[in-house]
C-alpha cells in the first residue's frame, strides 16, 4: 500500500466543492458523568454510575431506547456480540459509553448552532428522564472530581479491554484518561486537501488557547489538584506515540503526508477479522504494512480504523476533530462550537487570528500545553499572555457572529473570559465556600439547574 493510496482516503472525503453549504457543517460530541445517590437526604452522598444493575449503564441505555421508540428518530440498540454497546438513530445521532461509564452524545452534523442546541437539549432531557427512576444526576466536569480509578466502573467493550492494560506501558495517566475524563469535542468540515491542511495548522496552534478558555477540571479525588485543566494534564501523560501536538502540525509547510507518516509510526490497538478482534499493539502500522504480522494482510479498511485510534489534539478523519476542551455545563456548551465556527468559517476572522497564531514560536507550544493545564487563562509563557490572547480570540469571534448567533458565546464571554476566569475558577470558589467538603460541594453542584 503506497503513500498515495493511504492519502486517497482523505481525498475521498473531499466530495463537495469548496465553500458549498454542505462543507460548512459542524458536529458536537458531549460527554458527562452520571452520579447515583447513596444514603439519606441529610447524609446523602453520590457514587459513580455502575455498569450493571437497576441503576447502571445498561439500564439507562434500555431506558433511552424505550423513551424514544415512538419518536421520529428512535435510538436503536447497537451490540458487540451479545453486549449492549451503544444507541444509534436513523438520522445519525449516537449515544456511546466511555470506559468509566461516561455517557457521550455524538450528534449528527448540523447546519446551525440553534439546531445543535435543540438536539443537545433534547438529548439531555431524555438522559435526565432515563436516570430519574433512581434519582441519578448528571455531572459536567472535565475529570471525575471525587472518585479515583478503583471506585470507577469499567465498561468492558472489546477495545477498552485491550487499551486499559496497554495504557500502563505508554504513560502515567492513560487509565485516568479512559475512566475519569470527560470533554466537549467539535468536528469541522473541510472541502479539499488544501482547505484541510490550512485549517489543521490553524487549529493546532489554536488548541492550547481553547484548553485555557474552557478549563473545568480542578478537583481530583475530592481536593484541588493544582491544575485548572487536569484533563489536559492527563492527556499530556497518556501516550506520546498517538496524542499531543506534533511540531510538524504547527508549520505552514504542513502537508497531509506529514500526518500520514506520523500515523504510520503508531500502533493500532486491534484490527478486526471475521468479526473477531486481533490485538496489534506490538506492531506499528508501518510494520503491519510491511507484512511483519504473521497473520494479517492490511486493507484500506484497517487504515481507516487505525485513524480512529489516534488521539492527537486535532484529529483528521472525514472531519477535523478538536479534542482539547473540558466538559462544561450545558448552559455554556454551545460556546465551544460558536467560537470555533466563527474563527474557522469567517475569512476575516480566520486571517486575523491566523496571523497572530503563526507569529508564535513553534518551539514554545509544548510549554503552552503544560502551562494551560496548570493555570488556564492565568498562564503566561514568555511573550504570550493567555488572558489577553483569549480575550482577543473571543472578541474576534463575537465580531463575526450575527445577533442570532452571538447568544451562544456572549454569556460565556461575559461571565468568564472578560473577567480572566474559567469554569475551573468558579468550581474552586464554590468548593471553598462549601468548606472544602467534597460531598457538600457535589450535592450543591448537582442541585443547580443546568
Amino acid at each position: 500500500m503506497t503513500l498515495d493510496e493511504l492519502k486517497s482516503i482523505f481525498q475521498s472525503y473531499c466530495c463537495k466543492e469548496a465553500g458549498s453549504p454542505e462543507k460548512k457543517l459542524f458536529g458536537m460530541e458531549y460527554e458527562n458523568f452520571v452520579m447515583i445517590p447513596k444514603g439519606h437526604d441529610k447524609e446523602k452522598t453520590f457514587d459513580p454510575l455502575p455498569v450493571e444493575g437497576d441503576s447502571g449503564v445498561f439500564r439507562i441505555l434500555e431506558n433511552l431506547a424505550d423513551l424514544t421508540k415512538e419518536s421520529d428518530d428512535p435510538l436503536e440498540k447497537v451490540y458487540e456480540k451479545e453486549m449492549l454497546l451503544a444507541l444509534k438513530s436513523p438520522a445519525g445521532t449516537k449515544v456511546t459509553i466511555e470506559p468509566g461509564g461516561q455517557f457521550e452524545l455524538s450528534d449528527a452534523p448540523r447546519n446551525s448552532l440553534s439546531e445543535s442546541n435543540e438536539s443537545l437539549q433534547n438529548y439531555l432531557k431524555l438522559l435526565k428522564n432515563a436516570v430519574a427512576e433512581f434519582e441519578g444526576k448528571l455531572l459536567f466536569q472535565g475529570v471525575q472530581p471525587l472518585h479515583g480509578l478503583e471506585k470507577l466502573p469499567f465498561f468492558k467493550k472489546g477495545r477498552y479491554q485491550i487499551m486499559f492494560p496497554h495504557m500502563l506501558k505508554t504513560g502515567s495517566l492513560g487509565q485516568w484518561m479512559m475512566k475519569a475524563s470527560s470533554g466537549v469535542q467539535v468536528s469541522i468540515d473541510y472541502a479539499s486537501i488544501e482547505d484541510m491542511q490550512r485549517k489543521f495548522v490553524f487549529l493546532n496552534r489554536l488548541s492550547p488557547f481553547l484548553t485555557a478558555l474552557f478549563a473545568n477540571s480542578p478537583l481530583v479525588e475530592g481536593e484541588p489538584c493544582g491544575y485548572l485543566s487536569y484533563r489536559s494534564h492527563i492527556w499530556n501523560n497518556t501516550d506520546a506515540s498517538r496524542t499531543g501536538l506534533q511540531t510538524a502540525f504547527l508549520s505552514d509547510k504542513f502537508r497531509i503526508e506529514d500526518y500520514i507518516n506520523w500515523a504510520l509510526e503508531a500502533s493500532p490497538y486491534h484490527l478486526m477479522r471475521d468479526g473477531e478482534i486481533v490485538v496489534t499493539t506490538d506492531w506499528n502500522f508501518q510494520q503491519l504494512l510491511n507484512g511483519e504480522h504473521p497473520e494479517l494482510t492490511i486493507t484500506m479498511e484497517d487504515w481507516e480504523d487505525h485513524l480512529g485510534m489516534l488521539f492527537p489534539d486535532i484529529r483528521i478523519k472525514n472531519i477535523l476533530e478538536i479534542r482539547v476542551v473540558d466538559s462544561v455545563s450545558p448552559k455554556y456548551a454551545l460556546a465551544v462550537p460558536a467560537l470555533i465556527g466563527a474563527l474557522l468559517y469567517h475569512e476575516n476572522a480566520f486571517s486575523s487570528v491566523q496571523s497572530m497564531l503563526m507569529d508564535l514560536p513553534h518551539e514554545e507550544f509544548s510549554s503552552y500545553k503544560m502551562a494551560v493545564a496548570k493555570d488556564a487563562l492565568q498562564a503566561d509563557v514568555n511573550r504570550t499572555n493567555f488572558a489577553r490572547t483569549g480575550m482577543k480570540l473571543m472578541e474576534t469571534a463575537l465580531g463575526e457572529l450575527g445577533s442570532d448567533e452571538e447568544k451562544w458565546l456572549l454569556p460565556y464571554f461575559d461571565n468568564y473570559t472578560k473577567e480572566g476566569k474559567t469554569p475551573a475558577d468558579e468550581t474552586l470558589e464554590k468548593f471553598r465556600n462549601c468548606g472544602e467538603d467534597p460531598d457538600k460541594w457535589l450535592d450543591e453542584v448537582l442541585s443547580i439547574p443546568d
